[in-house]
């Protein structure tokens, strides 16, 4: 798992509503996603991917706030080479990233199981890869520095993981 990977041992301090956030975005999302949020509080991977919970209340940042702001940026400028949920095959945003330029990544969801959909990455000069894994697979690659991107590379002298459920006004809905 990649809680041992990066060396996580705590527990997550948000512990996302999946119900909800399912039902807000009207489809299941991948099993290990959620699994890992459920291990792993959010925060940042090899100094590069800011992976954020779903919160109900969509603060910035989380995967219900970034999904408005990213499904609007993707109807502004060029027309991106993929739909946007919630036309399937469509992109559901799940994360952003810093390193070496910036951009977000993206799930290409569909209609089938989501724990096959395969991750997109969009960079900030309007770029696009595909990868054909999950989330968790694609950030073990980055951590471990075994990523085959031309668009996100892990930041040197970069930690691999660090949490920023300490950080002030981070949200806790479990006491710890």
């Amino acid at each position: 798992m990649l809680a041992d990977i990066v060396g996580w041992s705590g527990s997550p301090k948000w512990l996302p509503d999946w119900r909800i956030t399912e039902r807000l975005l009207g489809l299941s999302l991948p099993d290990d996603y959620k699994a890992l949020l459920s291990t792993v509080p959010a925060g940042k991977y090899a100094g590069t991917v800011r992976l954020n919970a779903p919160t109900r209340t969509g603060y910035e940042g989380d995967l219900l706030a970034l999904h408005r702001e990213v499904m609007l940026s993707l109807k502004d400028g060029r027309k991106p080479p993929y739909a946007a949920f919630p036309q399937l095959p469509g992109l559901i945003p799940w994360a952003t990233f810093d390193h070496p330029m910036g951009g977000e990544l993206f799930w290409l969801a569909d209609d089938g199981d989501p724990n096959k959909w395969p991750v997109v990455a969009r960079s900030a000069d309007g770029n696009w890869e595909e990868c054909d894994v999950s989330a968790v697979a694609f950030l073990i690659a980055l951590v471990r520095g075994k990523l085959p991107s031309k668009l996100l590379t892990p930041k040197p002298g970069a930690p691999a993981y660090r949490t920023s459920q300490d950080l002030p006004g981070a949200p806790n809905n479990t006491g710890r």
